[in-house]
């Protein structure tokens, strides 16, 4: 901008209150926390400070200091849009109904029915505010709130329901003329309480007593069962495990793809296509793009109604939001990941290798066991490991693993592993594990903690998990018996849907897993349900075996024996035709001759006119 004087020249107003109108340079993601300001130093450390920046330029310290730390721990954080604001700083909404893509009433409609639906909640907010006790007076909402909370539901109902809108909002306006001061309080803590837990902010409520299954079998006899279980190798392959090793000459086109690609991935969360620098950059970076803007849930698509030809299908969502497929980010993470599918790709980084035989193994025992992974350079990589036997649920192993490649994101919602635990981690002692599953020691790379796994594993040793081609691919393992329970117990609508672990848990255990939100899950904890899911099956199989007449004679499996009516059916059907002349009965004969004999007899008695003969049949 510029001012014109008196003389007719010009003079550029400072910048001072003025923005300026070029964009701030993009910091590169180099993996580090902020650093934490120092004091300035004084005396003779000013000048030995001007010495070592004659001698080396900045930008070459901070390129060494970067180098020099490789470990990173971003955190994410949500954005705006999904954030908890105070009422200071609440956006006013009016009582109109929210604009959707297909209304189910008219507008003049939808609004009669909202009015009423806020005169209620706010009579009810208002008896909150009148109330004595401090627990219940904490719980009263601003005006704006209880506005937001009207149309918080309103919405819901249209978007759910909209075929029977009417009735469901005119049933909800009467249980809230109805709904006592305590039915309203209990209501208000329940649904804090799940916002909060979702948010990571309260701990997750305490967990039920989980009773193990009964199968009527000794463990031994249990193991012995579910040797019928294994999967077949056949197969596999679609479902994602590797059963052969890649070769050399697919490992080394792998490499040089990656090579000529010069490192570009396109992002597991939100698709964008972003470069990695496993070695960094000259300035420090490890991938660019900037931040990553992503919904961490799953698509949640609803159920088809017969009334969806006429009043159009529901609007798949997003779990994390509630927000439909196609709306922005609700989460802001600092940089873009990566997920690594091909063997040969995988093969390329760490190779692969088959379980060998292990003589220290005892036989007739099972291993069960869940890894957590983490995004890195090198993709999502193996950075917790935990291992226990079955059928008693003992953990085995259970330790940190660190990365071959530069830590991107720990995928602390999903993996449990924080950056702190991750850090202050101390060396794995075989000899003195830790118990304390927030104090796990941590080995130096995967290769280390794929042996400490095949100390507990034979080669005929079956390996128990959910979704175990996750696992194996993480580990780099190849093993031949498999019993994974995303196979076991298979979707009613087939492939790709398979049912989630803390589902199958809920549906046939009744276990409550994986209720930590933000906070992550727990391996050991998924590795146990799983145990207790094969449990279950094995269970269920021996009432079909037993419905059958099968029995438990000295530890062992016995078929039922059959019936004497049954035995001399068979020693009937088994006795020799005898000829009544005592030579040999040309009809047996005939019957136990081949095919092209039978035909060729018969061929020859139709031309001899031998009609009289018996015809022998086929």
């Amino acid at each position: 901008k510029r001012r014109k004087l008196g003389n007719g020249t010009a003079e550029v107003i400072s910048n001072g209150s003025h923005a300026t109108s070029e964009k701030p340079e993009r910091t590169p993601f180099v993996g580090l926390l902020a650093p934490k300001q120092k004091p300035a130093p004084s005396g003779n450390a000013d000048k030995n400070n001007e010495k070592l920046q004659n001698k080396t330029d900045p930008g070459t310290q901070v390129i060494r200091k970067l180098a020099k730390d490789a470990v990173i721990f971003p955190k994410t954080v949500a954005s705006s849009k999904c954030s908890i604001r105070g009422p200071d700083h609440e956006s006013k909404e009016s009582l109109n109904p929210r604009a959707l893509a297909k209304s189910p009433a008219l507008f003049v409609t939808r609004r009669a029915l909202l009015l009423k639906v806020h005169e209620y909640m706010a009579k009810l907010n208002d008896e909150v505010s009148k109330s004595s006790a401090p627990d219940i007076k904490a719980l009263h909402l601003t005006d704006n709130a209880v506005v937001r909370l009207a149309l918080d539901e309103e919405e819901k109902i249209a978007i759910d329901q909209p075929s029977v809108y009417a009735n469901i909002i005119k049933m909800r306006i009467v249980a809230l003329k109805k709904m006592k001061l305590e039915e309203w309080v209990k209501g208000r803590k329940e649904a804090l309480e799940a916002l909060a837990r979702k948010k990571g902010d309260a701990p997750a409520p305490p967990k039920q007593e989980q009773e193990p299954v009964n199968t009527g079998l000794s463990p031994h006899q249990e193991v012995e069962m579910l040797s019928r279980m294994i999967s077949s190798q056949n197969g596999l392959a679609a479902h994602g495990y590797v059963t052969q090793m890649p070769t050399d000459e697919e490992v080394e086109t792998a490499r040089k793809g990656v090579e000529s690609s010069a490192n570009w991935e396109v992002c597991d969360r939100c698709t964008t296509r972003f470069q990695v620098f496993p070695d960094r950059r000259e300035d420090g970076a490890l991938t660019t793009g900037g931040k990553c803007i992503h919904h961490w849930g799953r698509r949640v698509f609803a159920r088809k109604q017969k009334t969806d030809a006429i009043t159009g299908g529901q609007q798949a969502r997003y779990s994390c939001c509630n927000e439909i497929i196609g709306a922005p980010g609700c989460t802001v993470g600092l940089t873009h990941v990566f997920k690594i599918s091909e063997s040969k790709r995988l093969a390329a980084i760490m190779q692969f290798k088959e379980t060998p035989f292990n003589p220290d193994v005892k036989p007739n025992t099972a291993v069960c066991f869940d890894c957590e992974m983490g995004y890195t350079c090198y993709g999502l990589e193996l950075i917790r490991i935990t291992a226990t036997s079955w059928p008693s649920g003992d953990a085995l192993l259970d330790v940190l693993v660190r990365p071959l490649g530069a830590v991107l994101d720990l995928n602390s919602r999903f993996s449990g592993v924080h950056d702190e635990q991750f850090l202050k981690a101390k060396p794995f002692d075989p000899a003195n594990p830790p118990t304390d599953p927030k104090d796990l020691g941590i080995v130096n790379s995967p290769y280390e903690a794929r042996e400490l796994l095949l100390s507990y594993v034979s080669r005929d040793t079956p390996l128990l998990g959910h979704a175990l081609e996750n696992d194996l691919n993480a580990v780099r393992l190849i093993h031949p018996a498999i019993v994974d329970t995303a196979l076991l117990f298979p979707h009613p609508r087939g492939l790709p849907i398979r049912y989630g672990l803390r589902v199958l848990s809920k549906m046939h255990l009744d276990w409550d897993i994986q209720q930590g939100g933000a906070t992550g899950h727990d391996s050991l904890e998924d590795a146990r349900a799983t145990g207790e899911l094969v449990r279950f099956k094995v269970a269920k199989e021996w009432k079909k075996y037993k419905d059958q007449g099968w029995e438990v004679r000295e530890g062992k499996f016995c078929p039922p024996l059959p019936s004497a009516a049954e035995l001399a059916e068979v020693v009937a059907e088994s006795a020799p035709v005898l000829p009544l002349d005592g030579g040999v009965d040309p009809l047996a004969a005939a019957l136990k001759a081949p095919r092209k004999v039978q035909k060729r007899t018969r061929a020859v008695a139709q031309l001899d006119g031998a009609d009289d003969e018996p015809e022998v049949s086929e």
